[in-house]
């Protein structure tokens, strides 16, 4: 083996190994697809007059399922490496048309969300490594402990009567601008298409209906974050190489610097789980404050036996999820270059 390729092997392998991995859930999405209970077909065929074996077969074949499963996995992979995702029969639209148009406005709710709960994660580990209170420590132990127990859907009813029905300082939840507004379309990212066009109302709009979903996204997940996080914490405080710091006379931010470093690398694996959640989880935020989203697509196929718009959805999800654990095992190796293949940690 190269140089080059000793030192660097840690990421290649990764690297080249992805697409297998994508080509893999693929295959798995479109056969998991064909367990749904339901004809497809009978679904779509207006059967009201009667109808016959051709009809069914010319059905069949215009949504893409006429023949066995093995000539359908043919066709599927021979417009998969294409990008194709194949024809909606429900909309009438390409599949891939219809999950990017919803995904990036999902992707930018989960995103902030998850910016929000680092944000959060990074503040009490600020305050748990800077102060000796035992009673604060236990709070924030205590608010861990909360990681899975609280449903965000329950959250957000509360919030929603609380802060809407109640107090009524919270705009109507129909949307992400007001309906008489009209929403930019330049990336597919609400927030950033408002910026970008200069649209600074719709800009206002989308930030007030924003503020309670994200605030729901941060304060329930947050503790599934900071729960590894100070795990972490607790284990690099006293471990030797902190020790050695501090014994060298390290200055305080240095120190806090490496501990948080080291203590971070199970926190990033989170992380990427926690994405790759809630991309098709948050469908119920974005149902409760009427977003739409890519989650309520695959609802929508799922009623109405949409194969096709179900499996595109699979895979595009698969796909965007197996490149976001790729890029969280690059960072975890980075932040800590003893998970990397072939390193052996001392002592």
């Amino acid at each position: 083996m190269t140089p080059f390729l000793a030192r660097h092997r840690w990421w290649l392998t990764r690297t080249l190994v992805l697409p297998l991995h994508i080509a893999v859930f693929a295959s798995v999405a479109f056969f998991l697809v064909r367990l749904v209970p339901g004809d497809p077909v009978m679904a779509r065929v207006d059967a009201s007059g009667g109808f016959t074996q051709e009809d069914y077969a010319r059905a069949a074949e215009q949504m893409g399922l006429s023949g066995s499963v093995w000539e359908q996995f043919g066709r599927f992979w021979s417009e998969l490496i294409t990008f194709d995702l194949g024809t909606s029969p429900v909309t009438g639209r390409p599949v891939w048309e219809e999950v990017m148009s919803r995904l990036p406005s999902t992707i930018e709710l989960v995103s902030l969300g998850l910016l929000g709960s680092v944000v959060l994660a990074l503040v009490l580990a600020f305050i748990t490594v800077t102060t000796r209170s035992p009673r604060l420590h236990a709070v924030l132990r205590g608010y861990g402990k909360l990681a899975g127990s609280v449903p965000d859907f329950a959250v957000a009813i509360l919030g929603l009567v609380l802060f809407f029905v109640v107090l009524q300082v919270i705009p109507a939840p129909l949307g992400r601008v007001d309906p008489r507004m009209t929403m930019p379309d330049v990336t597919g990212f609400p927030l950033l298409d408002s910026v970008v066009t200069g649209q600074w109302g719709v800009l206002g709009a989308i930030s007030e209906r924003y503020v309670l979903p994200l605030a729901v996204l941060v304060l329930v997940h947050t503790p599934s974050l900071w729960r590894q996080l100070s795990l972490g914490l607790s284990e690099q405080v006293n471990a030797s190489p902190t020790l050695f710091k501090v014994a060298s006379g390290a200055t305080r931010p240095s120190i806090y610097l490496s501990v948080l470093r080291q203590a971070s690398a199970s926190s990033v694996v989170m992380l990427g789980a926690m994405f790759g959640g809630l991309i098709g989880g948050v469908v119920v935020i974005e149902e409760l404050f009427g977003f739409g989203g890519v989650g309520q697509f695959a609802i929508t196929s799922v009623e109405q036996l949409d194969f096709v718009g179900l499996q595109g959805f699979l895979v595009v999800i698969a796909g965007l999820c197996l490149l976001v654990f790729f890029l969280v095992d690059l960072v975890n190796m980075i932040l800590d270059p003893r998970r990397r293949p072939g390193v052996r940690a001392d002592g």
